[in-house]
């Protein structure tokens, strides 16, 4: 998981899909905060992208604010 994290910036675009579970977003995201990764770390090697839904970016970013918060 870490070689992920490696100051490489990479952009993730949600658009293109019926939608996403909420579960699956917050495992994944808040799931990052829960292995050790704080949310600088998070939001500077990763760029969410919805054209489509721009609260998905939001609804993301309160995922990794709410797990932050949890820890």
């Amino acid at each position: 998981m870490e070689p992920l994290l490696n100051n490489q910036r990479t952009v993730i675009i949600f658009d293109g899909a019926r939608g996403y579970g909420s579960s699956f977003l917050e495992e994944a995201f808040g799931g990052l905060v829960r292995l050790g990764f704080n949310k600088a770390k998070i939001l500077e090697t990763f760029e969410f992208v919805s054209d489509n839904d721009p609260a998905l970016v939001s609804e993301l970013i309160d995922y990794i604010d709410d797990a932050e918060s949890e820890g």
